[in-house]
C-alpha cells in the first residue's frame, strides 16, 4: 500500500489525500468522492467530502480526523469494479476499508487536450 500525504479541512470537513509530486490529469466525483487519476490511470489524490459522515459508515471504528497519522490506499482490479483499499491510522487505531468504484473503461474527452 501506498502512503499518501493528508490535509483535513475542519471547517469543511473534507480530506484531501495525494500524492506528493503527482499531477492529476483527470478526476471523476462519484457521491462524496473526488478521484483524481493520472495519465496512466493511475490514484494520484483522493477528496472525501464530509468524511466524518462518510468514515461512520465505512470504518468499524471512529478515528478522530484531527489526530491522523497515517493514510494508505491503492487499488484492487477486478472484472467490471475496482476497489480502493484505503487505511487510515492514528497512534492507537488502525482501520482499513474497501471503496468499490465503477471501473472506468474510457478517458475523459478532457485527456485529449
Amino acid at each position: 500500500m501506498e502512503k499518501f500525504n493528508f490535509n483535513y479541512d475542519k471547517n469543511s470537513d473534507d480530506l484531501f489525500v495525494y500524492l506528493e509530486g503527482k499531477k492529476s490529469k483527470g478526476a471523476v466525483e462519484l457521491g462524496n468522492f473526488i478521484l483524481d487519476f493520472d495519465e496512466d490511470s493511475n490514484l494520484v489524490a483522493m477528496e472525501i467530502l464530509n468524511v466524518s459522515e462518510v468514515l461512520t459508515k465505512i470504518l468499524s471504528k471512529m478515528i478522530k480526523l484531527s489526530n491522523i497519522k497515517e493514510v494508505r490506499m491503492n487499488i484492487i482490479n477486478f472484472r467490471n469494479m475496482d476497489a480502493i483499499k484505503f487505511k487510515i491510522s492514528d497512534n492507537k487505531i488502525e482501520e482499513t476499508a474497501n471503496i468499490l468504484i465503477p471501473h472506468i473503461r474510457e478517458k475523459s474527452p478532457v485527456l485529449k487536450y
